[in-house]
């Protein structure tokens, strides 16, 4: 399958195409209002058909021919409508266009879901970075706290090690946000990877009593060691979506 644009009237279209489930959407045909309204979005002009012609030529550079398959329009349009409002040279612009790319890349179809544009179409630049980093490897988040002896519980959490690399961020204390986020969207997030330490006085405290009474460690705290890392679906979510390039936009 090749990737053929016959003229600036058929990119046109496409944008057309794109459009005009959003108005039928609103119940309203695209009059002077919504010209003015969908023009700034989803305009066919030239600056936008050089973009397609771009992404199309990207394509087929990178996709041998004996590799290319007919791409699914459930994926391909809401893909192609976020790409319409990214910037090509920033990260989630080129995320976009990575599924773009993959929907016709028979050899990523085991890793490709629908689900895709729609979720990276509600994400940060901060947790695509954060995305991108986890595909390149784990970082280890170690915490200990002390024990309330008077209420059986543990307080005052401490950070020993954070190997996240924080000054990546635009928003840097937004870390513990950005991991929630994307927990909850199932992609990434922290969990214990070993398991917990106690920390001990030195001392010894006696437990039970009378004939079965003993002396223990006195405990006063505990170690505990998490990771930060993607989950099965973030694994398959970031071979779609992040290549090589998505490093660059980090530098």
């Amino acid at each position: 399958m090749g990737i053929e644009i016959k003229d600036n009237k058929t990119l046109g279209k496409i944008y057309e195409d794109i459009a005009q489930p959003i108005a039928r959407q609103a119940g309203v045909a695209i009059g002077e209002v919504g010209k003015l309204i969908f023009s700034p979005i989803y305009y066919p002009t030239k600056y936008l058909n050089n973009r397609i012609e771009k992404w199309f030529e990207r394509i087929e550079n990178n996709v041998s021919k004996e590799n290319r398959i007919e791409a699914k329009p459930y994926i391909t349009i809401p893909t192609l409508q976020n790409l319409s409002l990214q910037n090509d040279e920033e990260l989630l612009g080129e995320m976009f266009f990575n599924i773009l790319q993959s929907s016709v890349d028979k050899t990523k179809q085991k890793f490709l879901s629908p689900a895709f544009p729609k979720i990276l179409e509600q994400l940060t630049k901060d947790e695509a970075i954060m995305l991108v980093l986890l595909k390149k490897q784990k970082y280890k988040y170690h915490t200990k706290m002390d024990l309330d002896k008077n209420n059986n519980h543990f307080i005052n959490e401490k950070i020993e090690l954070n190997e996240f690399p924080l000054d990546k961020f635009e928003f840097q204390e937004n870390l513990w946000l950005y991991n929630s986020h994307l927990h909850n969207l199932n992609l990434s997030g922290c969990w214990e990877y070993k398991e917990q330490e106690p920390i001990y006085s030195g001392n010894e405290i006696e437990k039970g009593s009378g004939a079965i009474s003993y002396r223990v460690p006195e405990q006063i705290g505990i170690k505990r060691f998490s990771e930060f890392r993607l989950t099965e679906f973030g694994e398959a979510f970031a071979e779609v979506c992040i290549t090589k390039e998505c490093e660059e936009f980090l530098k």
